[in-house]
């Protein structure tokens, strides 16, 4: 018997066919004449549905769905002027997400046109029509013949080319071309998500301008090849900027209406759940598996290039990871490499702008769609390599949706830029190396020393325990290793080795696995290396904030009604951590600790205000101050609601006891876990006597669902005693100092009084140059 959701999931699917075959949109009869479609007065709404007869009830007044694949829960539709009533006479939750389609895309197409005159803009802040596509990856051949081949695969329904091109660095005898792993990123499979061929074609921008400065871009360029197709549905895409913006489909003449869904007409369990036999709906499956040229070409790519092992194919919109399986609850044989490489790309994506991506495999993240071509580059393609696989919903979650501002491409290219960069790590690199806490701002001087190291072996490869290593030195000397000690899972401590005062530690990490394939950390390691400044460590505050030792939970102008600063032992909820950070500990400070439903005490109405007591960013005596460092541990979530990342929060410190504030980083990321953060303030504001810091957590948005907590606030003073040949105070013996000291010594200036006789003589020249030498 199936499950309750599965059996939902199969009435629901059976819905979207009889649902979505009332709607007319875009079933224009194609010719000569045919008229530029326009929505005048339509809307879109969100709607949340618990049940198949709500579900109905809003689809069949639908003029669209926009969901990607629509289900129980929140359900964007499209509802022209005529049914809008009706709609919102349900009575259900609903709210107005775009309130003038029409005005919507003439805007775009203005703003579009406004651009092109625009001669100050980069490629990448207005949309391309195909035309422009191809002239680029034209471009791009041109300007780096030595990585870029450009291919056509084949043509569309209407004869319109399929145009790629390969990236990858020049031949190697360690990383030979034709050995290479490759990975395809490809778009616009439904002609109407713009965004998806724009971050395609970043990608190959990014990886191509940064090869030439080294860096990971390089190592992976050297050894892996990107496979690029910016415009699957070539036919469609052209449609949409001339006669239907809202378009989704390809253009195949159905005999009264136009179109098949691409994305439901690959081979691998075609004809199932989320796919329709309606040859007017928009997830028209058509009349075969692989009945389109568009699908066809792409099957045919990926069987004539062996080597892949990673397929991509971007959409829009709702910022989602979907891995294998979209036609089954069941989950694939490899879910547990898939979440490992989710939590990856996650990570990656919200550390550049704070988007969070949802992600997991398709039928239980979202709903069924059969015939995708995820499930048949994983399932059918990957015979007899594997191919890892998956659909990326790019941004956004349904502000402006297929309409997206050209302003969006560049941030959501850069973000995706950084989880593709992840991905394709794990397959070129036998395991990835990490430091959790970044390098170490300073190490204790005259003392051995300690760094977290991750490292997690790539899908299909083993870790060798012995091969687990930090290489360090101080000086110039040779680097000598130490095994890396186990502090669980995929953590460990490297120890670094004692430096005197004022010099520093360099140092790199190596791992190789099972098979003897070699990583380090940095990756062109030992020619490069991290290296950790020597110097005397205070301890300035040190609180693991088991209780308030003079925090303020509070502060003028604060206005939250609700999840306000407190000392607590949390209670677990979607949003909130279920312990503190604290190893031998409790409590920290948190937005209001009790637990029940994820909404019921999170911050709302305004802010709340968490301000530590003041403290001294210096140290006594005659030493030279290399830096005051403030590190902490926080919790924060605001990735719950109807209006999710919606909100900030800013940590700011002041060295005037609170008069004014500087910022030392606005939190946006949703990590669900304690991240640690640290900073050298030097950069921000000069360390002072009176010095605090201070926590806004806030809820600005209506509907947003916001948490936060800190853990183990601590600052530290790193100095060295001042060297008496430091004479000009910079903290550094040099050249400068003995030019300096010659002046002097030459005027006779009192100040070359070195030994304190009270005599400028030989005697104090003799003094001074010892201590220079030494």
């Amino acid at each position: 018997m199936k499950s309750s959701r599965t059996a939902v999931a199969t009435l629901i699917a059976g819905l979207i066919v009889t649902a979505m075959g009332s709607m007319a949109l875009g079933q224009i009869e194609a010719g000569a004449t045919e008229p530029v479609a326009r929505f005048d007065g339509h809307k879109v709404y969100r709607v949340t549905v618990k049940d198949a007869r709500e579900y109905l009830a809003v689809t069949s007044l639908a003029d669209d769905v926009w969901t990607h694949s629509p289900g129980l829960g929140d359900l964007d539709v499209q509802v022209s002027p005529a049914r809008q009533a009706a709609l919102e006479g349900l009575g259900l939750p609903t709210r107005v997400l775009i309130a003038d389609v029409q005005g919507l895309i003439e805007a775009e197409r203005a703003e579009v046109l406004r651009r092109r005159q625009q001669r100050d803009l980069s490629w990448f802040q207005n949309y391309k029509t195909l035309a422009e596509i191809n002239t680029q990856l034209n471009a791009w051949a041109a300007a780096y013949p030595g990585l870029v081949t450009t291919f056509t695969a084949g043509t569309s329904l209407e004869n319109r080319a399929i145009r790629g091109v390969k990236i990858t660095g020049p031949d190697s005898a360690e990383f030979p071309k034709a050995s290479r792993p490759q990975l395809l990123w490809h778009g616009a499979q439904h002609a109407r998500e713009w965004i998806s061929p724009m971050v395609s074609m970043f990608l190959g921008d990014q990886f191509l301008m940064q090869y030439g400065s080294g860096g990971i871009s390089k190592a992976l360029l050297d050894r892996v090849e990107f496979v690029i197709v910016p415009v699957v549905n070539a036919d469609g895409y052209e449609y949409t900027w001339t006669t239907n913006r809202l378009w989704r489909k390809n253009r195949r003449n159905n005999g009264g209406s136009y179109g098949v869904d691409l994305n439901r007409n690959w081979g691998y369990q075609w004809g199932g759940e989320g796919a329709s036999t309606n040859p007017s709906d928009d997830t028209y499956r058509g009349p075969s598996a692989f009945s389109e040229p568009e699908t066809q070409v792409m099957r045919d790519l990926v069987l004539a290039n062996p080597r892949l092992r990673v397929a991509i194919d971007f959409h829009s919109y709702s910022q989602l990871l979907l891995s294998p399986w979209s036609y089954t609850s069941v989950l694939p044989p490899d879910a547990a490499i898939f979440d490992q490489l989710n939590a990856s790309m996650q990570g990656a994506i919200q550390g550049v702008h704070g988007q969070f991506y949802d992600a997991g495999p398709t039928y239980t993240t979202i709903y069924p769609a059969s015939g995708a071509s995820g499930d048949w580059y994983y399932g059918a393609g990957s015979t007899p390599r594997k191919i890892y696989s998956w659909g990326i919903e790019l941004r956004d979650t349904g502000t402006y949706g297929f309409v997206l501002p050209a302003d969006q491409i560049i941030p959501n290219g850069e973000e995706i830029m950084a989880g593709m960069t992840e991905l394709a790590s794990a397959i070129a690199f036998p395991a990835k190396i990490s430091l959790p806490d970044g390098v170490p701002a300073f190490v204790d001087a005259n003392a051995t020393s300690s760094v977290r190291v991750s490292i997690v072996a790539s899908p299909g490869e083993t870790l060798n325990a012995s091969s687990l290593k930090s290489y360090a030195r101080v000086g110039s000397g040779t680097y000598a290793s130490t095994a890396l000690t186990s502090l669980g899972g995929s953590m460990y401590s490297a120890t670094l080795p004692a430096a005197w005062c004022g010099t520093g530690v360099e140092f790199y990490v190596e791992a190789s696995t099972t098979s003897g394939k070699v990583v380090r950390l940095p990756a062109d390691a030992p020619t490069g290396s991290f290296i950790a400044p020597a110097a005397e460590i205070t301890v300035k505050v040190d609180d693991p904030c088991e209780v308030n030792s003079g925090w303020s939970l509070t502060t003028a102008g604060d206005n939250a009604t609700t999840g306000k600063w407190e000392v607590a032992d949390p209670v677990a909820t979607a949003a909130q951590p279920g312990d503190d950070h604290t190893a031998s500990g409790t409590k920290c400070f948190v937005t209001d600790g009790r637990g029940g439903a994820v909404g019921d005490y999170d911050i709302d109405g305004g802010k709340t205000t968490l301000t530590s007591p003041t403290f001294s960013g210096l140290v006594p005596g005659d030493v030279v101050r290399r830096g005051t460092i403030v590190s902490y541990w926080r919790w924060y979530s605001n990735n719950q609601g109807s209006n999710p990342s919606s909100d900030t929060m800013p940590v700011e410190i002041s060295n005037d006891n609170g008069a004014t504030w500087h910022t030392l980083e606005t939190v946006t990321e949703n990590a669900g876990a304690w991240v640690y953060k640290s900073f050298t303030v030097d950069s921000v504001v000069a360390p002072s006597e009176t010095m605090k810091i201070r926590f806004v957590a806030q809820d600005q948005g209506g509907g947003s669902v916001v948490e936060a907590a800190v853990d183990d606030v601590k600052v530290v003073v790193a100095a060295c005693p001042r060297d008496p040949a430091d004479i000009n105070g910079d903290g550094f013996v040099n050249g400068l100092d003995y030019d300096l000291f010659a002046e002097w010594f030459e005027s006779g200036d009192a100040r070359a009084d070195f030994n304190l006789d009270g005599f400028v003589n030989a005697l104090d020249y003799d003094a001074f140059a010892e201590e220079f030498e030494n």
